[in-house]
């Protein structure tokens, strides 16, 4: 690989292993590697599974610092479920995140990172939340839609998405809806 720098425990095989595993590319994976050891270097040459905090994560990728949805993020994606991430919790989202990962994938982490409370359905609450998420002005002085605007617009989202009317929308229903969606494959994505 020439003169690329190595990474304690990146062998080329797991490399390659990554790249079969993930929708990600080598030269992606080591653009991640690379940015994850420059949080802390020794820890990772220590071990190389160490785990860094959420802080830790955010401050080097500003584009899960500046998503309203990261507290979601690191719910979903970080694999001991302590709000940090080991480089593969990093990879597992970057592939998520990927323009290459197919949509019926995508929707289905879309789904869970949406599912706010994680009952496995996404309900008028849940929304009512997302649209808070989404809307949220620093500027105004309420700095969120009022309760009656955010019901109206889950109850139509519910009308229009929820196919067995059981008055919350599940995984099959949501991925079946994205997929309709032409845009949502490359709104669910972020560069590295």
């Amino acid at each position: 690989m020439g003169c690329q720098q190595s990474y304690p425990g990146l062998t080329e095989d797991i490399i390659e292993d990554y790249a079969s595993l993930t929708y990600l590319n080598k030269g992606e994976i080591l653009h991640l590697m690379k940015k994850f050891y420059s949080i802390d270097p020794e820890k990772i040459q220590n071990n190389y599974h160490h785990r860094f905090n959420k802080e830790e994560i955010t401050n080097r990728f500003p584009v899960i610092k500046n998503n309203p949805f990261q507290d979601r993020i690191f719910s979903v994606f970080s694999s001991m479920n302590d709000d940090c991430f080991s480089f593969e919790d990093l990879l597992d989202l970057c592939s998520a995140m990927s323009s290459e990962c197919p949509p019926e994938v995508k929707a289905a982490w879309a789904f869970k990172i949406f599912d706010l409370d994680g009952d496995n359905q996404i309900t008028a609450k849940d929304i009512s939340q997302i649209v808070d998420r989404l809307t949220w002005n620093p500027y105004q002085r309420d700095h969120y839609i009022d309760r009656e605007s955010k019901m109206k617009i889950s109850k139509v989202i519910l009308q229009e998405i929820n196919l067995d009317n059981s008055g919350s929308i599940g995984l099959n229903e949501f991925k079946l809806i994205m997929s309709r969606i032409p845009e949502f494959a490359s709104s669910f994505y972020f560069r590295l």
